[in-house]
């Protein structure tokens, strides 16, 4: 009986110990060589696309505080860009290096990074040896097809090699917050059944995270509609948070485009959609696009720059939405033309295609 006690306050206290640690927050203490006194840190979010706070460095040293919801990949820039990528959740994390490898530092404090360094440290070389090829590749470019070719070939396996790799570890690590969000990132590289196998390994707790919800999405798509399938409906608000539905638009032909503010190809259709728009939105079209942008106020910049005035909204879940792996979209600009019954008549059109298939369809 009391071992069974013992046994239970010691759960209880491990239990608050860990929740006290998530509420007491992070700290990313950096002890660095080579940098200059009073060098600039800033800490990246990577997926809110934007600095959140900013550090100098002293004697070598510098200290990042905050609180993260739940953890996140970011990188510590400098104004040199110089870079070091770490996997931030709420513990006291230690950085030890120097500038000129400041990128391969080592990092200390946290489980999420010992299989981040891990994966890094594997990847290392064969990453110096593909930005010299594609160095290569740029200095001959159009100039010797058959080396280019051949250099291609080479990256080609390293970028296999090394994915490889990446997901063995999904298989042998224990689940974590890392491990899912590789597979977020690889997903596109496997096929349903793959995907689906892996994606099985993880406890719900994981599968129920931001990664893991796309994840599923992804596996229930199919890996996207095709020319003659019924739309999937998605949802999203505009700039006055008004929510619109897709499936709200009756009886019109509907541009479905999904795009972002940092997506250039994205913005150079825009003008090209415009004059689309006003030669047909009195005859029954309607376009309905949905950003994938994680930053309201650069969605909001572009919409106000480029005059949209279709209907525009997002979810500010950014490459996280649900509403995008609907539709397994796998990289943007993406479109799909909607006919009035609902179903997709056609996929990616671009520049005058776009008018010639509206030409056809509207009289």
């Amino acid at each position: 009986m009391k071992n069974n006690l013992f046994s239970t306050l010691f759960l209880i206290l491990l239990s608050l110990t860990c929740k006290l640690q998530a509420q007491k927050g992070y700290s990313i203490s950096l002890d660095l060589t080579g940098f200059k006194d009073n060098t600039k840190f800033y800490l990246l979010d990577l997926d809110l696309g934007k600095y959140t706070d900013s550090i100098t460095l002293i004697d070598g040293k510098a200290k990042f505080t905050g609180f993260v919801k739940e953890p996140v990949g970011c990188r510590i820039h400098t104004v040199d860009n110089k870079y070091l990528v770490v996997e931030l959740d709420n513990s006291n994390i230690s950085v030890k290096g120097n500038y000129k490898d400041f990128e391969y530092c080592t990092i200390e404090g946290s489980d999420l990074n010992k299989i981040w360094t891990k994966s890094r440290d594997y990847q290392k070389g064969r990453q110096i040896l593909r930005d010299s090829l594609m160095q290569k590749f740029m200095k001959i470019a159009g100039t010797n097809p058959e080396l280019e070719n051949e250099i291609l070939k080479q990256v080609e396996f390293i970028d296999k090699d090394i994915n490889r790799y990446r997901l063995s570890l999904i298989k042998s690590e224990k689940p974590s917050y890392f491990t899912i969000k590789e597979l977020f990132f690889l997903r596109n590289d496997l096929t349903i059944d793959s995907l689906k196998k892996l994606f099985d390994l993880f406890p719900s707790s994981f599968q129920k995270t931001k990664y893991g919800e796309v994840i599923l999405t992804y596996i229930n798509s199919k890996k996207g509609l095709k020319i003659g399938d019924k739309f999937i409906d998605i949802e999203g608000f505009d700039l006055k948070g008004l929510n619109h539905k897709l499936s709200e638009i009756k009886g019109k032909y509907i541009l479905l485009e999904f795009w972002a503010s940092w997506c250039k190809p994205c913005l150079g259709e825009i003008q090209n959609m415009s004059k689309n728009y006003e030669a047909f939105k009195n005859k029954g079209f309607e376009i309905y696009s949905f950003s994938i942008d994680s930053n309201n106020e650069n969605w909001r910049k572009a919409i106000e720059k480029y005059n949209i005035s279709w209907i525009n909204v997002t979810d500010n879940k950014g490459t996280y939405s649900v509403m995008s792996a609907k539709y397994g979209v796998r990289g943007i600009p993406k479109n799909y033309l909607i006919n009035p019954d609902g179903v997709i008549i056609a996929i990616d059109l671009r520049g005058a295609e776009l008018y010639k298939n509206l030409n056809e369809l509207i009289k």
